[in-house]
């Protein structure tokens, strides 16, 4: 039994993953815990699967209509396709996040991506290769290290 707590306590206390917790910040006024909240970061910080709440996701992100403001893709289809051809379908909702638990798709890496809206189908042309938080790469503001937040082209030209 000590072990055990011990275990919990040394998980509790992690310094790297405290860091990229505080680093999110604090949650948008009046918005709650819940499937709207934090669109645009990095969902897997938190739902990593670690001990305790929150569950975890094995894919999430965040899609939004313009490459210069946040407003949601509400309804984008976002589809999703293993590299060893496992794919999935899931929808945006009223935020623009999507997210898919280990129970219903753990992807093989690398894995396709591309997003359906208001007619409009971008496929991402670098395959993803590690991480399942699309934030983990596309973080705002775009710039050398990062091509910015997910969002559909009015054209339908790659973002």
């Amino acid at each position: 039994m000590r072990t055990l707590l011990l275990v919990f306590a040394l998980a509790a206390c992690d310094p790297v993953h405290s860091d990229a917790v505080d680093a999110l910040g604090g949650e948008a006024q009046g918005v709650r815990r819940g499937p709207l909240h934090r669109p645009g970061q990095p969902c897997l910080v938190c739902h990593d699967g670690a001990i305790g709440d929150p569950n975890a996701f094995s894919v999430a992100g965040t899609v939004f209509v313009n490459p210069g403001d946040v407003t949601p893709a509400s309804g984008a289809s976002v589809h999703l396709t293993s590299s060893n051809g496992a794919e999935v379908r899931t929808t945006t909702n009223a935020a623009g996040n999507f997210y898919l638990t280990p129970n219903e798709y753990t992807p093989a890496y690398p894995m396709k991506v591309d997003v359906q809206y208001q007619g409009i189908v971008v496929k991402m042309t670098s395959n993803v290769g590690r991480d399942g938080s699309c934030a983990g790469c596309h973080a705002d503001p775009a710039g050398p290290t990062s091509p910015g937040h997910v969002y559909i082209p009015p054209d339908g030209g790659a973002p």
